[in-house]
C-alpha cells in the first residue's frame, strides 16, 4: 500500500502548520479502490470490537475511507468539512444531525496520520457534539504518529501500514534552520 502513495523525501510544507521530511500522493491511494478493499476490511475489523456508531474523517481522502469503513461498520458516517477558525492552522467542522450525536460511539479515520491535527481537530469536533471517540484508524501512519496519537486523544490507534518518517512545528523545523529549501511536491510529476 506505501507504494500506491509514491512516498518522495525532501522538505515539504504539508499545509497545516507542519514541515516533514516525507510526501505522499494520497488521491493516487483511491485511484483503484479494489487494491484498498483488504486494508478497508482489515480497519473495520479493528474498530469492530469498539462497537462504533459512526465513523467520522476529514472531508479529502480520509472521508473517502471512513465512509467505506462505515459501510462495513453499518455505522453512521460524519463528514468533517474544513473550516478552519482565524489563527488556527487547520479546523474541522461536523454538519448537524438531526438529533445530534450525544452519546455516540465514533471512531476517527483518516487516510494518513503525519502530524495528527486532522484527526485531532475532528476528535474535538466529535467530543463538542457530545459524542464519545473510541478509537483512530488510518491506512498509513507516518513517524511516531500512532503512538502520539494514541497517547495525546487516550484511544487506540491502528494503522495499516507504517512509513518512517519526521514532521516539525514550522518554527522548529531542523531542515529549515539548516537552510534547507523546500521542495515542491508537484517537481516529481
Amino acid at each position: 500500500m506505501i507504494r500506491l502513495a509514491h512516498p518522495r523525501s525532501g522538505h515539504f510544507d504539508l499545509g497545516t502548520g507542519y514541515h516533514g521530511d516525507v510526501w505522499l500522493d494520497l488521491d493516487a491511494l483511491f485511484l483503484r479502490p479494489a487494491l484498498l478493499r483488504p486494508h478497508v476490511s482489515w480497519l473495520a475489523d479493528r474498530l469492530l470490537e469498539h462497537r462504533v456508531d459512526a465513523v467520522c474523517g476529514p472531508m479529502e481522502g480520509g472521508a473517502f475511507l471512513a465512509q467505506a469503513v462505515a459501510d462495513l461498520l453499518e455505522a453512521a458516517f460524519l463528514a468533517a468539512y474544513r473550516a478552519p477558525q482565524p489563527g488556527e492552522a487547520t479546523g474541522y467542522r461536523l454538519p448537524r444531525v438531526r438529533g445530534g450525536i450525544g452519546g455516540w460511539r465514533v471512531a476517527i479515520v483518516d487516510d494518513a496520520v503525519n502530524a495528527g491535527t486532522a484527526v485531532r481537530a475532528c476528535f474535538d469536533q466529535v467530543r463538542a457534539g457530545g459524542a464519545v471517540p473510541v478509537a483512530v484508524a488510518a491506512l498509513l501512519s507516518l513517524g511516531p504518529a500512532s503512538v502520539a496519537t494514541a497517547a495525546a486523544m487516550s484511544v487506540p490507534f491502528y494503522a495499516a501500514d507504517t512509513i518512517q518518517s519526521h514532521a516539525w512545528p514550522v518554527g522548529q523545523c531542523p531542515l529549515c534552520a539548516g537552510g534547507t529549501p523546500l521542495t515542491d511536491p508537484s517537481s516529481y510529476d
